[in-house]
């Protein structure tokens, strides 16, 4: 069977989801490819920082996730947890480093877009967007096909995809986009690699519930700074007000650690030396799941007709949450490329500085800022951290944390300076 889209999105991640309902939107014609049938409670991405706002507001789903998620505010460093200082079988939370909202200087007020840190799950986030593109007559959504061919020429891309029973498609569009995560088949058949190097440390993700409130002196999204536990835990859905909290932990382990004969009872182990609150600690775990960790990216992000945008084309670790967001910024400026194009505003010759911007983001700012804050939480020594000029700073309160507050804006490449090239 043979089919026709003007662009072709291979995964439905939160990447490709959001690029396919922008092109919609553009009254552009899409082939949406996913090999999952169901959407699954991926455990990785939460975090959306002001720079991003914007693209989904452009998107027309900012009220949406704004009324699903929740703006979060800042977040803190401290050391491990204590035991209770008046006895008992009790841990608190850990003595407070520092405390910084990247925000606190924003000309922005509370309710703006662009301001604070949404949170929300991405299964949540694709839950909003995917109904949106399925209700369109300007998507086909192939859920269940898996890409296993690509060709091209100098006028159009054709992915060739199978789905469970084995029935193959042949989908054809001017441009065909991989958004098919750090094992993309698409950059595969491109021939792209992704250069860099993989973290010694293994990450696990856990979503738990657990009556457990933040800490009442900083928000409750922080990082544990320790060189052997270090770990970042945040409420990752709006409190009720009543009842166990959804929290999520990120903690590291070895790789004798990781082995299936012991992961359980270190993670057991981990959560009880990590978590806050009476013992014997009582949580019901959601999920956990480990995963590698990477600082990698390609050499280009356009081979002919074909693109990639988010942990296709670039991986980091997840300290900063900047993984998502890079992902978010890739779509929103190649959206608007494409879009010009389709106009015949735009030459085809920016998608090739398109790509070359975001690498250059990724490779200069956000690879650079996430190694940083990964190192800070295992290499400072917790019991003198104002060595570190990022806790030194938030400590004596510097100007040049007014330079760090918006430094997130230059992560959005503006697609009007990259046609005045």
């Amino acid at each position: 069977m043979a089919f026709e889209a003007q662009v072709i999105v291979v995964g439905a991640g939160p990447s490709g989801c959001l690029l396919a309902l922008r092109l919609i939107r553009q009254g552009i014609r899409v082939a949406l490819i996913e090999q999952e049938v169901e959407i699954q409670p991926h455990f990785r991405a939460l975090g959306y920082p002001g720079c991003t706002h914007a693209a989904l507001e452009k998107a027309g789903i900012w009220e949406d996730v704004k009324e699903r998620g929740f703006i979060k505010r800042g977040f803190s460093w401290r050391r491990l947890p204590r035991d209770d200082v008046m006895g008992g079988s009790k841990k608190n939370w850990g003595d407070l480093i520092a405390t910084w909202d990247p925000y606190i200087n924003s000309p922005l007020q509370d309710g703006d877009v662009g301001h604070g840190m949404l949170a929300l799950p991405q299964n949540r986030f694709r839950e909003i967007i995917m109904p949106k593109i399925l209700a369109s007559d300007l998507a086909t959504v192939f859920l269940g096909h898996t890409a296993v061919e690509l060709r091209q020429d100098s006028t159009s891309a054709t992915v060739t995809v199978v789905d469970s029973v084995g029935s193959v498609t042949e989908i054809t569009g001017a441009f065909l986009v991989g958004a098919d995560g750090g094992k993309s088949v698409i950059r595969k058949q491109l021939g792209l690699h992704l250069n860099g190097f993989t973290w010694n440390q293994i990450v696990v993700a856990v979503d738990m519930l657990i009556d457990l409130p933040p800490p009442i002196d900083g928000p409750s999204s922080l990082y544990y700074v320790d060189p052997i536990d270090f770990a970042f835990f945040s409420v990752i859905e709006k409190p009720s007000g009543t009842g166990p909290i959804l929290w999520r932990c990120t903690l590291v382990i070895t790789e004798e650690e990781s082995q299936p004969d012991i992961f359980d009872q270190t993670l057991k182990q981990k959560l009880d030396k990590l978590t806050p609150g009476p013992r014997p600690l009582k949580y019901q775990l959601l999920r956990a799941q480990q995963y590698r960790i990477h600082q990698r990216s390609c050499e280009t992000m356009k081979r002919g007709r074909c693109l990639l945008v988010g942990d296709a084309a670039h991986l980091t670790n997840p300290w900063g949450g900047l993984g998502l967001t890079t992902g978010i910024l890739d779509v929103d400026s190649l959206a608007d490329v494409l879009d010009g194009i389709f106009k015949e505003q735009t030459s085809e010759s920016v998608l090739d500085a398109w790509s070359d911007a975001r690498l250059n983001v990724f490779n200069n700012i956000v690879s650079p800022t996430a190694i940083k804050n990964f190192k800070r939480c295992y290499e400072v020594d917790p019991k003198m951290p104002f060595l570190d000029p990022l806790f030194k700073a938030i400590h004596e309160n510097s100007d040049g944390l007014k330079c760090l507050n918006q430094g997130l804006v230059q992560l959005v490449t503006d697609v009007k300076l990259l046609v005045a090239q």
